[in-house]
């Protein structure tokens, strides 16, 4: 009899670990806001959702290298307050959970040549497993305290009658979603679909509760038979006197960049470009490296007439192709940020690239 006892007595203590450990999992509860400035029924509050409508992008024979981005949504920056609903007075950070808990946006997309991702912290984290994956934000989600009149206080908030309950922390995330060549696979053939990207939560699981989730619908994809070929030009931009003012345009150089396209489908959709530079001085501004030069001298590019310098790391109209070739004329633009010192020769290096909008 002793020993029927005993091991009744450990299966109660082993079924009710069980319960505590999956309470915890689930204590976070994060709602779009700020902390409500008063009490009200957690179990009655509305989970907001965000969706993230595609389109059609277009995936042409020199962007389906591995890791090649091929679409990138606006960053997103959303506030909200998580709350202990479970009243487990721990401390809890938020996470973005990937995918949902059935995996359905990673088993969509495995065998395609595309990967859809999420972008936080300027690290992309493709949502191509079928495991938990959770991507840390670095904030506290609740934060656990003494068992006092304060704890009691949290509970009342969200409608607990009693117990103790964390601090609610009030945090503001920042994030985009890419979709990514995968480098093989079959093309994507789905149109109207709404996959789940991710659920911000606690540490332990998603809370059956639910949270906020992000959402990625209408992804569609044209499959275009186009190559471009980039070519690497130099520009003399002539010679400047360093009484000249600082400031203002000095001089103004045409210069043009013409990309070879071949495949039946170039002249189908116009194209975008993008300028970017390990020289940048500001957002549209570029500056030699050179000793004596560097944050001297200024050089910003334009559209051939246009008064307004291209940002760099943007994109813009680049026209389509005649089917063979793909021109546009710009002008750069050289001004002094600071009178110079000293003469001599300087270079800066713009990158850039095409590709169908």
């Amino acid at each position: 009899m002793q020993m029927t006892r005993s091991g009744f007595l450990q299966l109660c203590m082993f079924i009710l670990t069980i319960l505590i450990g999956t309470q915890n999992s689930w204590a976070t509860r994060c709602l779009e806001g700020s902390k409500s400035p008063t009490n009200f029924n957690i179990n009655s509050a509305t989970n907001t959702t965000h969706t993230t409508n595609v389109g059609t992008i277009r995936v042409t024979n020199s962007n389906q290298a591995a890791n090649t981005l091929l679409w990138q949504s606006a960053v997103y920056t959303t506030t909200f307050t998580c709350y202990d609903d479970y009243a487990t007075n721990g401390t809890e950070r938020a996470y973005l959970w990937l995918d949902d808990a059935t995996k359905t946006l990673a088993q969509a997309f495995r065998s395609t040549n595309l990967i859809i991702g999420v972008r936080y912290n300027g690290t992309d984290y493709p949502i191509d497993s079928l495991t938990d994956y959770k991507v840390d934000t670095g904030y506290i989600a609740i934060s656990g305290r003494n068992r006092d009149s304060t704890a009691r206080n949290n509970c009342a908030l969200i409608g607990r009658s009693s117990g103790y309950c964390s601090d609610p922390r009030t945090i503001t995330v920042s994030y985009s979603l890419f979709i990514k060549s995968r480098g093989s696979g079959n093309n994507y053939t789905g149109s109207a679909q709404t996959y789940q990207a991710f659920q911000l939560d606690g540490v332990g699981a998603r809370n059956a509760n639910g949270n906020f989730q992000e959402k990625i619908s209408n992804v569609a994809v044209t499959y275009i038979d186009c190559v471009t070929s980039l070519n690497t030009q130099n520009v003399d931009l002539g010679s400047y006197y360093t009484y000249q003012d600082v400031g203002p345009i000095l001089r103004r150089t045409p210069f043009t960049i013409n990309v070879t396209t071949t495949g039946k489908n170039c002249a189908a959709y116009p194209f975008a470009g993008k300028f970017t530079s390990t020289q940048a001085y500001d957002t549209d501004t570029i500056t030699p490296s050179e000793t004596g030069m560097k944050n001297v001298v200024g050089i910003k590019v334009y559209e051939a007439g246009s008064t307004q310098p291209i940002a760099l790391d943007s994109t813009f109209d680049f026209g389509s192709s005649n089917g063979s070739t793909l021109t546009k004329n710009f002008e750069a633009g050289v001004f002094f940020l600071a009178k110079p010192s000293t003469a001599g020769q300087f270079s800066s290096t713009l990158n850039y690239e095409v590709y169908f909008k």
